[in-house]
């Protein structure tokens, strides 16, 4: 194992995650850690669908992953680790799946949200979905 995805949103499961990693990094000191925020895709409509106004709202979304991705990286640190933060506009499961072939990630790792077996059952939740899209292990921290 070389190589691990972390899909980082700042919620208390995520940086559950990255302190799972914490953990593991000490039987494997060579792990390289990649952190990645995925942000909604801006939606207009209307005479508005391009220029000024969709560039905008597309740089404040890849700004605010980058601040949420800031606080991860910062965690790490403070563990004495380093990670490579990537910040993606898009669906989270779609990119996610993207980011695990582009970077060569032998593994994610991820928080889950705690959404209730109702919840789950049915809208799905970002963690299943995931398990089923990516072809490497992926392990779900609680």
């Amino acid at each position: 194992m070389k190589k691990v995805l972390v899909p980082f949103d700042g919620s208390e499961s995520a940086k559950r995650a990255l302190l799972y990693l914490v953990e593991l990094v000490k039987r494997l000191p060579d792990l390289e850690i990649h952190l990645l925020n995925v942000q909604g895709h801006p939606i207009m409509y209307g005479d508005y669908v391009a220029g000024p106004m969709l560039e905008s709202l597309v740089n404040a979304a890849r700004e605010h992953g980058r601040k949420i991705n800031a606080k991860g990286v910062e965690l790490l640190r403070a563990h004495g680790l380093e990670a490579t933060a990537h910040e993606e506009l898009g669906e989270t499961v779609g990119e996610i799946a993207k980011a695990v072939a582009l970077l060569g990630c032998d593994l994610v790792v991820m928080g889950t949200r705690g959404m209730t077996n109702f919840s789950n059952l049915i809208m799905g939740s970002v963690s299943t979905r995931v398990v089923h899209e990516v072809a490497v292990p992926v392990l779900l921290i609680k």
